[in-house]
């Protein structure tokens, strides 16, 4: 199997349909906020068709190890909560999906070992992460949710609380979570260095989008009124 390369016809596949559903949700924020428990249960409807996909691709296909198909990647957990939060409408479970929302866009920018189209994961990975990636978006325009500063330390405790977890689980299995085995960047670099920082680059990363959502909240969102 090859994988897609970086703004290789997949990758950039990939891009185009994601901007096209951005387009869609900005273009029709007041339709999607007339709309929002319909479209909510057909977001719900199809994350979980994605899991099942996901996870059956690798059973089906013969493909399942403890290395890479359990769902301790980040990403993959993050699609399990949003589940949760379209359930519970939960603004504080919004936030942590916004702010762990910024490894789906790293892991969209510059996939690694990603399938093409025409692989199960490869529609699986394109689904999630349009999903993933939009989420918080949508959480601002149908329920004028908003990331607040204030819930940053909260996500960066669950982050060193998942960090350690993975880095500990790993070895176990020579697994690949959060891709500290396979490094995408800095291969070379020793884990005593390369783990601090990640966590430190990661901590930066929740700064940068937490200002991001400030400005396309700001920008972008048309205003509501509460309820």
């Amino acid at each position: 199997m090859e994988y897609i390369q970086i703004l290789g016809p997949n990758h950039l596949l990939y891009i185009a349909v994601l901007i096209f559903f951005t387009c869609l949700l900005f273009m029709n924020q007041s339709y999607v906020r007339d709309h929002r428990n319909t479209i909510s249960k057909y977001i719900v409807t199809i994350s979980i068709l994605q899991q099942i996909l996901l996870y059956g691709s690798y059973v089906l296909l013969g493909e399942f190890t403890l290395q890479e198909s359990l769902p301790f990647h980040i990403s993959r957990i993050n699609t399990i909560l949003g589940i949760i939060f379209l359930f519970t409408k939960s603004e504080k479970l919004f936030n942590i999906v916004a702010y762990f929302s910024v490894f789906a866009w790293l892991s969209f920018l510059v996939p690694s070992s990603i399938e093409p189209i025409t692989h199960p994961r490869g529609v699986s990975f394109l689904t999630n992460h349009v999903i993933t990636l939009l989420l918080p978006f949508y959480g601002m325009i149908a329920y004028n949710y908003k990331v607040y500063a204030s819930a940053r330390k909260r996500v960066i405790l669950l982050f060193l609380v998942y960090f350690v977890f993975v880095a500990l689980f790993n070895p176990i299995v020579n697994g690949n979570y959060f891709y500290l085995r396979d490094k995408p960047i800095f291969s070379s670099v020793p884990n005593i260095f390369y783990y601090p920082g990640s966590i430190l680059v990661s901590i930066l990363l929740f700064f940068i989008i937490e200002q991001i959502f400030h400005l396309v909240q700001s920008k972008f969102i048309h205003k509501q009124t509460e309820g």
